[in-house]
């Protein structure tokens, strides 16, 4: 490829900044020009700050300055919430593409971020205009966007799995539906918390942020579902990375297995990361951690009335950098894979 991408990376000392610090780092079409932090990593070489960075990558990570940006044409913003707010109008104004991964822009309604991410969105401009970059299924709007809200984790593997009866209006309307989603640690991101710590995580399994997680207002606009028929519960595994959904849904008639099976196949058709492993296998972590892909499986209840849809994903990859850098690719009119297979 004789033209890179000049980009710059905002976020460097998290989980997900390293998996995109990886993939760029393959990725031939790529010039990693700026690691940047709001963090107390300012100064130091990305080796002292990722150990397992030592000899691959030298850049020194510099404060976030929009104003220094310039030539730069994509920024990843790998940022809590409230700071992403803060910089992607700015690197915007600056001339770059923004994708972030925050929750700042995935909401349309700013009246909802008060009460679901704790405080008052100030652009809903930016709000009307971002685009929500699941891969999969926005590749048309992605392609010209300025700004892609990269979607959360647990979204990703929800979204993924019911889309595809969503659309095809197979779902009962007004049904129930039930995600159970079960997640590694790093999900909670690298800042040191005394829940998180080794001895606390280790041999043990619980749930947490239950049926009012910041997640369940973005997968229900997504799906076009009400929120007061969508219960989502995320459980912590002792495990780093990776996310196993499980989700109980209400046909509005008996499905058959054949037809399920042709449904995903047409929207999936052509999706190098979606396998679809149908009635017949089951996912699991272990198959997509460290990889882009989601598995997706069901098992038919009820006489076709009901299923249990199945799910897996690497959250620090699909969920995170590697949606992210798919969404780069499609912006750029490249491979969709290039650097993630």
């Amino acid at each position: 490829m004789d033209m890179k991408v000049k980009i710059g990376v905002v976020g460097v000392g998290g989980y997900a900044g390293l998996e995109l610090i990886r993939l760029v780092g393959r990725h031939p079409g790529v010039d990693f020009a700026s690691a940047m932090d709001v963090a107390g990593f300012v100064g130091k070489p990305l080796g002292e700050v990722h150990t397992s960075l030592r000899g691959v990558c030298d850049l020194v990570v510099a404060p976030p300055d929009p104003e220094k940006a310039a030539g730069l044409d994509t920024v990843f913003l790998c940022t809590p919430d409230k700071v992403s707010h803060e910089l992607a109008p700015q690197f915007l104004r600056a001339g770059a593409r923004v994708i972030d991964f925050s929750g700042a822009f995935r909401l349309k309604d700013a009246a909802n971020f008060a009460a679901w991410y704790g405080f008052d969105h100030a652009d809903k401009g930016l709000l009307s205009s971002a685009v929500y970059g699941l891969a999969e299924w926005n590749a048309r709007e992605i392609a010209p966007a300025k700004l892609i809200a990269n979607p959360g984790c647990y979204p990703t593997s929800v979204e993924l799995a019911l889309l595809p009866l969503v659309r095809a209006g197979m779902l009962e309307t007004g049904s129930e539906i039930f995600c159970d989603s079960k997640s590694g640690v790093s999900g909670a991101g690298r800042a040191p918390k005394a829940d998180m710590m080794f001895v606390e995580v280790v041999e043990s399994f619980r749930p947490y942020s239950p049926v009012r997680h910041r997640h369940a207002p973005e997968m229900c606009q997504a799906l076009g579902w009400d929120i007061e028929n969508f219960t989502f519960v995320p459980h912590l595994l002792p495990i780093r990375q990776g996310i196993l959904s499980t989700i109980y849904v209400s046909f509005n008639r008996q499905v058959g297995a054949e037809e399920l099976e042709a449904e995903y196949a047409r929207r999936y058709s052509g999706r190098r990361f979606v396998r679809i492993l149908g009635s017949s296998r089951l996912p699991e972590i272990g198959a997509v951690a460290g990889t882009n892909f989601c598995d997706i499986a069901w098992r038919l209840t009820h006489n076709g009335k009901r299923a249990v849809v199945f799910s897996a994903i690497d959250n620090l990859i699909k969920g995170a950098a590697g949606q992210a850098l798919q969404n780069f690719n499609i912006m750029h009119g490249l491979d969709e894979a290039e650097g993630i297979l």
